[in-house]
């Protein structure tokens, strides 16, 4: 294991440019000005002109733009502040980070899986075909996928066909989902994890042990409340890595009889009295659990001037506020109240 602790001026550099980038976004009253639009146009024409979004939305025209499209910008920025931070000297060409362009190779992968499950040719439309120029695989080719094997195929020097092949479907079946789905997570996971230890900092791995769990605790209360699934069906369905909660209190989780008995033991754990010192109410599990961890991924980077960590943390606030963006303007688009869309927003 290296340690990497004396980084470049132009390493530092970047630090100082990702927290001066922080220091843009948006803000608890700018979510609240975006929520009081009336329609999917006036939320585009306030991002345009009122936030960081400006120069990404230069070419749009609000007044026509369709909710579909403008998400796709919101995407295409993202994915652009995330590369031009990770050009910084000698680092960006680390393993590690390159996590959001495996994570995004995966997605599409289960795209596509779905795609052929439902026999639908429609995948092209919402592909982020700019990210081709990263992934190890060619997105246009993945466009044009209507079977496995064809998949299959396509992935044939990629570590993705191996992790695929077990989920072969018989003649006339669909793709397991489900076990591709968690056959690829736990790659990615245990790919970044390995990738993150490798520069010595506690740190850095505790966050990203931290995101394991919480997707854990958040997919296990759903299926526990919307499917009533007994223990050892959460079991099998969850990401099988287990750091900051062992395996005997998540377990202890899976096995609550209901969604209120997942709450008491959840109240129990690091995370359930860290969202009772904040003020988190965990009457609802999953935002409380997302609160949880945006509070801990913003102070660490408000301290770090470590560059793999900033950099994961950094990105990692970015995109909940990609999402938080996102979910106001589904809610705008679908006239739900103003009340309901708060709730859904992380800050």
């Amino acid at each position: 294991m290296r340690a990497e602790t004396n980084y470049s001026g132009a390493c530092i550099a970047t630090v100082a440019k990702m927290h001066a980038s922080y220091g843009r976004m948006l803000k608890k009253e700018h979510y609240q000005r975006l929520m009081s639009c009336t329609d999917v146009s006036d939320a585009a024409m306030y991002l345009k002109r009122s936030t960081h979004y400006a120069d990404a939305l230069e070419g749009m025209e609000p007044a026509t733009v369709h909710r579909g499209f403008l998400e796709e910008l919101l995407r295409r920025e993202y994915y652009r502040n995330y590369f031009e931070m990770g050009r910084f000297e000698k680092v960006a060409d680390d393993e590690f980070f390159n996590f959001l362009t495996v994570k995004t190779e995966i997605d599409e992968i289960l795209m596509c899986i779905l795609h052929i499950n439902s026999a639908t040719d429609d995948i092209i439309s919402t592909m982020p075909i700019y990210m081709n120029r990263y992934t190890c695989f060619d997105l246009n080719e993945l466009a044009k996928i209507t079977d496995f094997d064809s998949l299959s195929e396509l992935l044939k020097d990629t570590p993705y066909r191996k992790l695929l092949l077990p989920f072969r479907p018989k003649a006339g079946a669909q793709v397991d989902y489900r076990g591709a789905e968690l056959a690829l997570r736990t790659y990615y996971f245990k790919r970044i994890l390995s990738a993150a230890e490798t520069f010595g900092e506690n740190e850095l791995s505790d966050h990203i042990c931290a995101q394991i769990d919480i997707i854990n605790i958040i997919n296990a209360y759903r299926l526990k409340k919307n499917f009533s699934r007994s223990k050892e069906q959460i079991i099998s369905a969850m990401i099988p890595i287990y750091n900051k909660l062992p395996r005997y209190k998540m377990e202890a989780l899976y096995g609550a009889r209901d969604e209120e008995e997942f709450v008491s033991i959840l109240e129990k754990t690091s995370y359930g009295r860290e969202a009772k010192q904040n003020g988190i109410d965990l009457s609802f599990p999953e935002q409380a659990m997302q609160h949880v961890r945006y509070l801990r991924v913003k102070r660490s980077f408000a301290m770090s001037q470590s560059p793999p960590l900033s950099f994961f943390t950094y990105n990692s606030l970015c995109e909940t506020e990609l999402k938080n963006v996102i979910r106001i303007i589904e809610g705008i688009r679908y006239k739900l109240p103003v009340t309901d869309i708060d709730q859904l927003v992380i800050v």
